[in-house]
């Protein structure tokens, strides 16, 4: 078990630090910025160099997919209920996921900021388990055919 947990940690990373520098590099392009930071000033001013800020919010990315890439194994758990399993899912990744935010700079520490990281995760959230749904029910529906067509 310990063997596939450090798997899926070390196979999370390169989409988190894929999905955290396009994002940056959006964020970026969208705010007009001529030089990319990977966050804001505020993350930036706790580093002497941009070399030790890039390094960090790359580390801080792969935790991200790292945690994303771990806590899909949830699913697997075959004696819970599909309820319970996005339920634990979805406390893991948006407790885990809005402390890694906050460390890569993403958002400041208030109230406002908060809500509305969480209710934009929370979107995120259900666009992407809504498409699992439907691709599993679609799944289940071809194999369902499949067995009909041999009795």
């Amino acid at each position: 078990m310990m063997r596939r947990i450090l798997n899926r940690f070390f196979f999370g990373m390169p989409f988190g630090v894929t999905y955290g520098l396009l994002i940056t590099l959006f964020e970026a392009y969208a705010r007009g910025e001529k030089i990319y930071q990977p966050s804001g000033t505020r993350f930036a001013s706790h580093f002497s160099n941009h070399l030790d800020m890039l390094l960090v919010s790359v580390i801080l990315w792969a935790l991200i997919g790292s945690l994303f890439s771990v806590t899909t194994m949830l699913f697997e758990i075959e004696t819970w209920s599909l309820a319970r399993q996005t339920l634990t899912h979805f406390a893991l990744t948006v407790s885990g996921f809005m402390i890694l935010a906050y460390l890569a700079g993403w958002y400041p520490l208030d109230l406002i900021s908060i809500a509305s990281e969480i209710f934009v995760f929370i979107i995120i959230y259900l666009v992407i388990w809504g498409s699992s749904m439907l691709r599993a029910k679609r799944n289940v529906d071809a194999i369902n055919r499949k067995i009909n067509k041999k009795k």
